[in-house]
């Protein structure tokens, strides 16, 4: 009984950073079609448009799986939580690209 409420605490607490992560996406999407972070090279419109369809896909894999929670489908909560844990780690990994993108295309 203590194993599931621990998991059910897990995935709420993991399932708000997940939102709180599609929030920042939208966020950093509008961040990227700024006038700031305008290519200024080949280079870096390539790496615009690879960031650009790395946020729609994280995108998705944000709403498949909310909508694996939303259909309860936690009887394999550990599975979920390994699920939870790569999304986030992967809005990690996207900002940090955003961020250096940012930072070689404005200079500062």
């Amino acid at each position: 009984m203590k194993s599931t409420k621990k998991n059910t605490s897990v995935v709420n607490e993991l399932l708000c950073k997940l939102e709180r992560n599609h929030t920042e996406i939208q966020t950093l999407l509008v961040r990227l079609n700024s006038y700031t972070c305008e290519p200024t090279n080949y280079e870096c419109f390539e790496r615009l448009r690879d960031l650009r369809d790395d946020i729609e896909s994280l995108k998705k894999r944000h709403l498949e799986l909310f909508r694996t929670i939303d259909l309860n489908q936690l009887d394999k909560q550990e599975e979920l939580v390994e699920k939870m844990q790569n999304q986030i780690a992967s809005f990690k990994e996207l900002d940090s690209k955003i961020g250096a993108y940012v930072i070689d295309t404005n200079g500062y």
